[in-house]
Order: C-alpha cells, then sequence, then structure tokens
C-alpha cells in the first residue's frame, strides 16, 4: 500500500511525524479515513480518536480538537488543540475530571462563562473514557 507523511502537532510538542498507509480521523462533518492521493481538503477536527495505520500496526491517539488540512501530494497536517497517546490517559483520572466537571457545571448554572469551561472539560473527560474503554486490550496504563 502507498504511503503518505502525516505530521500532528500541538502547541505543546509534535506528536509524531512520519509516513504511513492510512489515516481516520474525527471531523465536524463525520469520519474521515485518508489514504494516499487523498483530495485536498481542510476540516475542523473534533473531540475523538485518530487511528493510524502501518501494515498491521494500529496506533491510537485521542485528538481534542484542531484541524486537518490534507494538501496536494497527500501530504496530512493536523494541528491539534490537544492530543494524548492512548498509552498517556488514565482512565481513574479521567473519571475524576468528569465528576469534577459535571459538579462545576450543576454550580455554574447562572455563569454563562464558568458552565462553558465546566462543559469543555466534560466533553474532554467522556471522549478519555470512551477511547480508553473501547480499546480496552490495546490499554496499558
Amino acid at each position: 500500500m502507498k504511503k503518505f507523511k502525516i505530521q500532528v502537532t500541538t502547541p505543546e510538542r509534535v506528536i509524531f511525524e512520519e509516513e504511513v498507509e492510512e489515516v481516520t480521523l474525527p471531523t465536524k462533518d463525520g469520519e474521515i479515513t485518508v489514504l494516499a492521493g487523498h483530495v485536498p481538503l481542510i476540516g475542523e477536527i473534533i473531540p475523538g480518536e485518530m487511528i493510524v495505520k502501518n501494515g498491521e500496526e494500529k496506533r491510537i491517539t485521542l485528538l481534542l480538537g484542531g484541524f486537518v488540512h490534507v494538501e496536494e501530494g497527500g501530504k496530512v497536517i493536523v494541528i491539534a488543540d490537544s492530543a494524548e497517546h492512548l498509552h498517556e490517559i488514565s482512565e481513574k483520572e479521567a473519571i475524576e475530571a468528569r465528576k469534577r466537571a459535571e459538579k462545576l457545571m450543576q454550580e455554574s448554572i447562572d455563569d454563562a462563562e464558568g458552565f462553558a469551561e465546566a462543559e469543555a472539560e466534560l466533553i474532554r473527560s467522556l471522549a478519555r473514557l470512551k477511547i480508553v474503554r473501547k480499546h480496552r486490550s490495546e490499554y496499558k496504563n
């Protein structure tokens, strides 16, 4: 299978940069899978899993928002607000974060800004829980 270059970065670090056969991304318009020769596009990333495949190897990374740009010629650039490899996610910490966010949402019912921040944290913690629980057999934390 033909390969293409993908670069995934956050404000804090480069998650990875390498040649891959396939990448599946969560976008605002639905899940997309990019193969070599994909048409150029720009899309908004939503919280969810990114799956990178090379032969039988599969790597899971949680993306928490951002943008994807598929360039003419096949290079894929993902600029993520935040990203975590599956092995970096703690299910226990995600559960605690969900509980804190739910409590803050209840306490901030009359504070639109506080409520929005708590809601965003709830979305992030639920995305972490979903990915960890979906891939339990691959989970090493």
